[in-house]
């Protein structure tokens, strides 16, 4: 009796190939049901697409999921900046992109859900049995009000901190005190304006144009002009230059746009060609930047001058 050779009908192993992948979408389905995501390698950056997901779920962003980066989701990136105190750019930059994962990583971990940093349909559910368990609108997003239950703080305080110093209105002031109160505005990128004033870290107000801002550095008495400063100041020598001082186009002459004052921070290089200065400039407003010696080019004549009662 020869032997029987059983051949495999194709149609049978198409079924099967068909059956497998339905009980695995199932499996799939059914532990997304159960509430568990799929384990997930946290990311470090995200696409656009992700970008919106988790500004949406940060109660940041209205709009379509639709991975173009368009104004809606530059406006959401520039209202998540501004509560974070970064660079309102609209931009997701490197600087940007960490702290949304982070925030949305927060949101997961009080959530009891997998902190990967992308806001998914899971997590917004979690977040939605969040809320009704503690008496908060379930949205299944993470604004404000879920945050701070979370004890997430939703909104960083981002107001520079005033400097100590113990100079007073039109007193002896110390260099690192100058330099301090110099900073409390370019940390604020003060916009710049011959006509509008600001106040220095104790509310004092001065005018908010390049000589304004180097009498409200030196906590002189009221906003000087690029005229007057060298009645509170004398000459120097390049040699003598210590942070504190200034670079002057000034006198008789510099009334206006005509003149112009920087504050010196100290020299950017061994060869003394550039230096470190934080002024008031236009559209860039408070600016602390590197300039080279003793000021850009087409500018005039900058000369070194030091505050007659500076120490230190």
């Amino acid at each position: 009796m020869g032997s029987t050779t059983l051949r495999r009908r194709p149609g049978a192993s198409r079924a099967a190939r068909a059956v497998s992948t339905i009980l695995a979408a199932l499996a799939v389905a059914a532990v997304t049901v159960i509430g568990h995501e799929a384990p997930a390698q946290a990311v470090t950056s995200l696409t656009t697409r992700q970008l919106q997901q988790d500004l949406w779920g940060l109660l940041y962003y209205a709009g379509p999921i639709d991975g173009v980066n368009g104004s809606g989701t530059k406006a959401a990136v520039k209202a998540f900046q501004k509560d974070n105190c970064l660079g309102q750019d609209g931009v997701a930059g490197p600087a940007t992109q960490p702290k949304v994962i982070a925030k949305v990583k927060a949101v997961q971990a009080k959530a009891a859900t997998t902190a990967d940093g992308i806001y998914g349909p899971v997590t917004t559910s979690r977040v939605k049995a969040y809320q009704k368990a503690h008496g908060i609108p379930t949205g299944g997003q993470a604004g404000p009000q879920t945050m701070r239950a979370m004890g997430i703080t939703p909104v960083l305080s981002c107001a520079p901190k005033p400097p100590t110093g113990g100079s007073t209105v039109g007193g002896t002031i110390l260099r690192t005190e100058v330099l301090a109160r110099a900073k409390y505005w370019t940390d604020q990128r003060v916009p710049y304006s011959m006509n509008r004033y600001t106040g220095d870290p104790h509310g004092r107000q001065y005018r908010t144009d390049c000589s304004g801002f180097v009498s409200m550095a030196w906590h002189l008495s009221s906003s000087l002009s690029t005229v007057t400063l060298p009645r509170v100041s004398h000459r120097i020598t390049k040699s003598e230059l210590r942070p504190g001082d200034v670079l002057l186009k000034g006198g008789p002459g510099s009334a206006g746009a005509s003149g112009h004052v920087v504050l010196f921070r100290g020299w950017a290089n061994s060869a003394h060609t550039s230096y470190y200065a934080s002024e008031e400039s236009g559209s860039h407003g408070a600016i602390a930047r590197t300039v080279p010696y003793p000021y850009f080019s087409g500018y005039g004549t900058f000369l070194p001058y030091r505050y007659n009662k500076i120490a230190g």
